[in-house]
C-alpha cells in the first residue's frame, strides 16, 4: 500500500531549529498515511539521533553546495503518492488545511500545491512577506529538482492547489530581496525583429540583460553591437567596449575578462572614460587571478592618471558619457581603486605605491571611517603587521585611524610606552568610529587587545552607538564568550559593562531564541533582567522608578518588572498566572515576541502533558506498543493499523508511536513490491 504523502526535510547542524520542524510534522504524520525521509546533511550524531526519533528514513549526504542533488537524493526513497518538501529552519503553523487536503480525497483532483513560506525580515516578527512557494507534486518518473541553487521541482503541472497553510522562516532576516524586472526585453527584442539591428538597440538590449543578470546573452549582443557597420553613434559600441570585460567578469570567466578587457583597452573607439571603466573592471578581474597584485597596482595608477587627465580638460566627460557611464560612476569607484591598490602594494611589500594609495585617499574629508575595517582588518593580518607599522610610522597624516593602528601595532609588539602614546591621540580624538573599531577588535581578539582603555574613554552618550555597532558585526553563537570577556569590569565600569551585557544578552535570546535549551532559556531570561534592573537602578532615580507611571520607564525595565512577576508565579506554580503574564508581557517589549512565545510554548506543553504518574496507564500503552511490533514481525499489517490509531490518539506526543507508525508504513511497501 502506498503512502499518500513522502514529506522529505534536509538536516543541517540546527539542532532546535531541526526539532522545531519535525515536531511541526507530526500532526500530519499521525493523520494520514505518509513517510518522513530525513536527508541528513549535518554529518553530527546528536541530529542523526535526533530525526531517529522521528522516522527510520535517514539518509547521509555529504554537502556538495548543490540543493537539488540532495533535494534529488531524498526524492528517489520517496514511496508516496505526492512529495512535500521542507527546509530545517522552517516550521508550520497549522498544517491541518493540507492534513484535510489529503484526508479528504481532494489531492486526486490536483497535480501540484503550493504552501506559503513566512519569510521574515526581522527578529520579532513583524516584518515579513508571505511568498506561495511550489512545495508539494503528485510524484513521477519525471519528477526532480531542478538548478543547485533556488531548486525547483519540475515538471509543476496544473492544475495547482493554493493553500493559505503556512510555515515560519527567519532565512532573510537582515536580508533584502533582489527584485529584478525583464520588462524592457520583448519591447527592444521585437524592435530588433521589425527592423534592422542597431547599434543604440543592441548596446541597450545588453543593458537589460546586465540588470536581469544575464550575462552571456549581454555579451552576445554587446559583441553583436560592435559588428554592425555604421558611421554614427560610437558612443553606443564605446559603451559595449567598456562593458564587455565587466560583462565576462559576471560570468565568474576572469582569465578571459582579463584578457578582454587588455584587448579593449586598444579598441580604436576605446575612449578615456571606456578607459577608465576598465581599468575598474580589470583591477576586480585580478583579485580573483593568484599571483596578479602587481597588475592591480598598474591598473590602479593608470585609473588615477587617466582620472587626472579627464579632470584637466572637464569638457570631455560629457563628450564621452552614455547611459550611466560617466563621470559620477566613474568617479565612485576612486576609493574602492585606491584601496585595492593598496592592499595589492602590501602584498608585495611595495612601500612606494603603498605611501602613494594611502596618500590619494581623502583623509581631509569626513568620509574617512568607510576606510577604517578595511584598515584594521589589514593589520590582523600577521603577515602585514611588521609592514603596516613601518609604513604608519613613516606617514605623517592626522587621523584617529593612524593613531589607533599604530597603538594596536605597538601593542601587538609589547611596545608599552608607544602604545600608550599613540593611544592617548586617539582617544583625544572623541572619533565615535574610531571608538567602536576599537571596541569591536578587543571583543573579537577576546582579550588579546586591551578593553579597559575603551570602557574608561567612552561615555553613556556613546554606549548605545557602539553596543548596536558590536553586536551588529557579531553572530549570536559568539556572544556567550563576549558575555565572558566582560564580567570582570562589572566592579570598576559598571555602567559600561552592563550596557554591553544586556546588548549582547538580548541578541543572544532574540536571534538564538531556538537554539537555548528550554531549561536554559528561563535562567537566561532571568540573567537579562538582573542586569537591566542594576543598570536602570544606577542611572534612575529610585524615587522616580518607584513613584513615575509606568509608561515612562525604559521598555527593557517595564519588561523586567512583569518578568520578575512570572518568575514568582512559576515557583509556586501558578501556570494559569503565569500564562496570563506572558501574553500581557508581549506588547510590554515587543523585541521580545519571540523570546515569550517560547516561553508560553514551553510552559503550555509542560501543562498539557499527558499525566505519566500513573503506572496502569504507561503499562497499557506499553503493552499495546509490543502488540504492534509482533503484528508487524508477524506482517499482519491490517491487524497492526487500528492499535496504531488507538495510540496516536491515546499518546500524540510520543515520538516512539510516530516511530512505529513509519515502520508499519515501510513495511507495507515493502511488501507491496
Amino acid at each position: 500500500m502506498k503512502p499518500q504523502l513522502t514529506i522529505s526535510l534536509l538536516a543541517s547542524k540546527q539542532l532546535h531549529a531541526v526539532r522545531k520542524c519535525l515536531d511541526s510534522l507530526v500532526p500530519i504524520l499521525l493523520s494520514i498515511p505518509s513517510e518522513l525521509i530525513v536527508v541528513d546533511t549535518s554529518e553530527k550524531d546528536y541530529i542523526r539521533e535526533l530525526v531517529l526519533q522521528y522516522t527510520p528514513h535517514v539518509i547521509p549526504f555529504h554537502w556538495c553546495n548543490d540543493f537539488s542533488k540532495a533535494r534529488n537524493t531524498g526524492m528517489q526513497m520517496a514511496h508516496g503518492e505526492w512529495f512535500l518538501f521542507i527546509d530545517d529552519d522552517e516550521w508550520f503553523e497549522d498544517p491541518s488545511e493540507i492534513i484535510t487536503f489529503f484526508t479528504s480525497g481532494e489531492y486526486l483532483q490536483y497535480n501540484a500545491a503550493c504552501y506559503i513560506v513566512r519569510n521574515y525580515f526581522d527578529w520579532m516578527g513583524s516584518n515579513y512577506r508571505d511568498a506561495p512557494l511550489n512545495r508539494m507534486i503528485r510524484l513521477t518518473p519525471e519528477t526532480k529538482f531542478l538548478n543547485p541553487i533556488h531548486e525547483y521541482l519540475f515538471p509543476f503541472s496544473e492544475p495547482i492547489k493554493i493553500f493559505s497553510a503556512y510555515v515560519h522562516h527567519y532565512g532573510y532576516t537582515g536580508k533584502v530581496l533582489d527584485s529584478k524586472t525583464k520588462r524592457n526585453i520583448p519591447l527592444i527584442k521585437k524592435e530588433l525583429l521589425d527592423h534592422a539591428p542597431t547599434i543604440h538597440n543592441c548596446m541597450q538590449l545588453a543593458q537589460e540583460y546586465i540588470s536581469t543578470n544575464e550575462f552571456k546573452k549581454a555579451e552576445r549582443y554587446a559583441r553583436k553591437c560592435l559588428d554592425i557597420e555604421y558611421a554614427r553613434d560610437d558612443l553606443g559600441k564605446s559603451w559595449c567596449v567598456a562593458y564587455l570585460p565587466y560583462i565576462i567578469r559576471k560570468q565568474k570567466n576572469y582569465q578571459r575578462a582579463w584578457e578582454e578587457g587588455k584587448k579593449m583597452l586598444r579598441h580604436p573607439l576605446c575612449t578615456e572614460t571606456a578607459s577608465l571603466r576598465i581599468y575598474v573592471d580589470l583591477i576586480d578581474i585580478c583579485t580573483h587571478l593568484n599571483d596578479h597584485e602587481k597588475d592591480i597596482i598598474i591598473y590602479a595608477k593608470a585609473y588615477h592618471q587617466y582620472l587626472h587627465q579627464m579632470d584637466s580638460h572637464p569638457e570631455r566627460w560629457p563628450q564621452q558619457s552614455i547611459g550611466i557611464l560617466g563621470e559620477h560612476l566613474i568617479k565612485s569607484f576612486k576609493d574602492m581603486v585606491y584601496i585595492l591598490g593598496f592592499k595589492s602594494a602590501v602584498q608585495v611589500k611595495d612601500f612606494e605605491s603603498s605611501v602613494f594609495f594611502i596618500q590619494s585617499l581623502p583623509w581631509e574629508n569626513s568620509g574617512a571611517e568607510k576606510f577604517y575595517s578595511v584598515f584594521l582588518g589589514m593589520l590582523k593580518e600577521e603577515k602585514n603587521e611588521f609592514f603596516l607599522l613601518e609604513l604608519f610610522e613613516k606617514l605623517d597624516i592626522s587621523d584617529p585611524l593612524f593613531y589607533i593602528i599604530k597603538s594596536i601595532a605597538s601593542w601587538k609588539n609589547k611596545k608599552q610606552e608607544q602604545m600608550e602614546k599613540y593611544f592617548e591621540l586617539t582617544i583625544k580624538s572623541h572619533d565615535i568610529h574610531i571608538l567602536r573599531e576599537a571596541a569591536l577588535l578587543a571583543f573579537q581578539s577576546e582579550g588579546k587587545v586591551p578593553l579597559e582603555p575603551i570602557l574608561v574613554n567612552i561615555d553613556i552618550s556613546q554606549l548605545e552607538n557602539i553596543s548596536v555597532y558590536l553586536i551588529s558585526n557579531t553572530e549570536a553563537e559568539k556572544l556567550p564568550r563576549w558575555i565572558h570577556l566582560i564580567k570582570p569590569f562589572l566592579s570598576d565600569f559598571p555602567i559600561q559593562s552592563l550596557h554591553f551585557l544586556i546588548s549582547f544578552q538580548a541578541k543572544r535570546l532574540i536571534e538564538g531564541v531556538l537554539e537555548i535549551e528550554d531549561n536554559n532559556l528561563f535562567q537566561e531570561i532571568k540573567q537579562y533582567c538582573q542586569w537591566v534592573k542594576s543598570y536602570t537602578t544606577s542611572i534612575y532615580n529610585e524615587k522616580f522608578l518607584s513613584s513615575c507611571n509606568d509608561a515612562f520607564l525604559p521598555p527593557n525595565y517595564r519588561f523586567t518588572l512583569q518578568m520578575e512577576k512570572v518568575f514568582e508565579d512559576l515557583e509556586k506554580s501558578n501556570y494559569p498566572q503565569v500564562l496570563q503574564r506572558l501574553r500581557e508581557t508581549i506588547y510590554i517589549y515587543k523585541p521580545f515576541c519571540g523570546v515569550i512565545r517560547r516561553m508560553l510554548s514551553i510552559i503550555s506543553d509542560e501543562i498539557n502533558q499527558p499525566e505519566q504518574a500513573n503506572p496502569e496507564f504507561l503499562a497499557l500503552g506499553t503493552q499495546v506498543k509490543n502488540i504492534v511490533r509482533s503484528l508487524i514481525q508477524e506482517e499482519r499489517y491490517e491487524d497492526a493499523q487500528p492499535f496504531i490509531q488507538q495510540l496516536s490518539t491515546l499518546l500524540p506526543k510520543d515520538l516512539e508511536v510516530v516511530r512505529l507508525r513509519q515502520e508499519l508504513w515501510s513495511q507495507m511497501e515493502n511488501d507491496t513490491e
